[in-house]
């Protein structure tokens, strides 16, 4: 479903830790749930503790399956407005390790 006007959000549940060189993230999206629309301002990397993966879905309305498992790491280097929503029936929890610029 396309986005609208709904105005974005951040792009994980908790703040874990903040330094000069990283911002790390707890994401944490239980069964049925979906996440805020949120853009990542910075490349960034995920890494599954746990849980079996997400449905993504783009702003244009396009919606990709996700499937992954608990240490399963990606880097993401393209930025678009997105949402992810958990179709599965256990919980989804991902450290995600923004990079910043030094």
């Amino acid at each position: 479903m396309p986005r609208g006007d709904e105005p974005l959000g951040e792009v994980a549940t908790d703040v874990l830790f903040e330094n000069d060189k990283v911002k790390i993230w707890n994401l944490i999206v239980n069964p049925g749930e979906t996440s805020d629309w949120h853009m990542h301002g910075r490349d960034y990397v995920t890494i599954v503790v746990e849980g079996a993966g997400l449905k993504v879905e783009f702003d244009d309305g396009r919606v990709e399956d996700s499937p992954s498992s608990v240490g399963t790491y990606r880097y993401h280097g393209e930025h678009q407005i997105h949402r992810v929503h958990n179709d599965r029936d256990t919980r989804y929890v991902n450290v995600l390790v923004e990079l910043k610029e030094s």
